[in-house]
């Protein structure tokens, strides 16, 4: 019970006492006058509830995490007495707004409102409300408080924050670069293959499109050499967002480190996942980095999607052990995923197996091999310090 009501209550009792010994019309107008002030005070909040209004705006529903947006509200009333001691709770699990906070107390003049500009930052990818999330009114005399849902919450969809790497540090980068990097952006070979869509129109066979009746592109010097795999688990471990979402977040953020990073120095990569079967993603230049980022956003994460089956059914995956190395994004180390490691080192293949998960610590004493190393990090860290 808050300070202000112990002293109406006692009030209240006192004013009762009076009528009952002393009497009187003054005894009897206080015990009308306080016994009235809680039904006043409950028609007040109906009031207030039923005329208030919020409008919030976001600059746009697809956002990027950890880059600030522009954030608009209003408070507005819309009846011809002032409201008073109106408070907004917000969504603060996945995001933050700039210069607000659930304390601040706002005050209402009637037929007036407050306008506010600020910025929205997320935290996290994923799909999740944002913004405003209830209202707290209390009455003129702090008696009661009603608090309740915000009626239009703003939805959002969230992408992983692209980070670009300066350097890789769990990895010697000279042993994947291609043979013949140098002549993979200029030199055409003599073999070809379908046009695809966002291929060089210039370097398109018309003799041999011609007679085989499909655009037909001629290969560039390279364009085969082998690249970089990456394992990407996809299970959900439980239902609770605060737990799955920052886990999430940070192994798609470390896909797209790193595929950006062997981008930039001409070394294609693929991603491998499961998505109800064993599904891949390829990226092998910068021109088509943004669809990469696209669709490796969009990727799913699902209860029934085990690490388990990933690591057993990449192990059949042949393209895997002629990669030049491997990188697996996990959330725990397994019996399945040492198997692989010890598969790709006597295949001669360099395995980096990262594990994104709460409690994150020490190195796996098991993997001890040659060109095998295990990180663990937790889903809060900085990737430009840890990869």
């Amino acid at each position: 019970m808050n300070r202000n009501r112990v002293i109406f209550v006692i009030a209240w009792i006192l004013s009762l006492l009076g009528i009952s010994f002393f009497g009187g019309a003054l005894s009897y107008g206080v015990f009308a006058l306080l016994t009235a002030v809680p039904v006043v005070s409950l028609l007040y909040l109906l009031c207030v509830f039923a005329f208030f209004r919020i409008y919030q705006e976001v600059d746009s529903r697809w956002l990027v995490a950890g880059h600030a947006v522009p954030f608009f509200f209003t408070l507005m009333n819309e009846y011809f007495f002032g409201f008073a001691g109106i408070r907004v709770r917000l969504f603060s699990s996945f995001s933050t707004i700039s210069g607000l906070d659930d304390g601040i107390e706002y005050e209402l003049l009637p037929r007036t409102g407050i306008k506010k500009r600020t910025t929205l930052v997320c935290k996290y990818r994923g799909e999740y409300e944002v913004g405003i999330k209830q209202i707290e009114i209390q009455d003129y005399f702090r008696l009661f408080r009603l608090t309740y849902k915000n009626r239009e919450t703003l939805r959002v969809v969230v992408k992983p924050e692209l980070i670009s790497l300066e350097t890789l540090k769990s990895v010697d980068i000279a042993n994947l670069m291609p043979r013949e990097t140098e002549f993979r952006a200029s030199h055409p070979d003599v073999l070809v293959r379908s046009y695809e869509a966002g291929d060089d129109v210039r370097l398109i066979n018309w003799k041999v499109s011609a007679s085989v009746g499909q655009l037909m592109i001629r290969r560039q010097t390279g364009e085969e050499q082998e690249g970089v795999c990456i394992l990407l688990g996809t299970f959900r471990s439980c239902s609770d967002p605060l737990v799955y979402l920052p886990a999430e977040n940070k192994m798609l953020e470390t896909v797209l480190a790193l595929s950006l990073y062997l981008v930039k120095k001409n070394i294609p990569s693929k991603v491998l996942y499961m998505a109800g079967e064993l599904s891949e993603k390829n990226v092998s230049g910068l021109d088509r980095f943004d669809t990469f980022y696209d669709a490796v956003s969009g990727i799913s994460f699902r209860e029934d999607m085990t690490e388990k089956e990933l690591l057993e059914m990449s192990a059949g995956y042949t393209g895997l052990f002629s990669s030049r190395a491997v990188f697996i994004i996990l959330q725990s180390w397994s019996g399945e995923a040492l198997n692989l490691v010890r598969m790709l080192n006597g295949n001669n293949v360099s395995a980096v197996v990262y594990i994104i998960g709460e409690g994150a610590g020490e190195k796996n004493p098991e993997s001890g091999m040659p060109r095998a190393e295990v990180h663990y990090f937790s889903p809060h860290a900085d990737l430009r310090e840890v990869l």
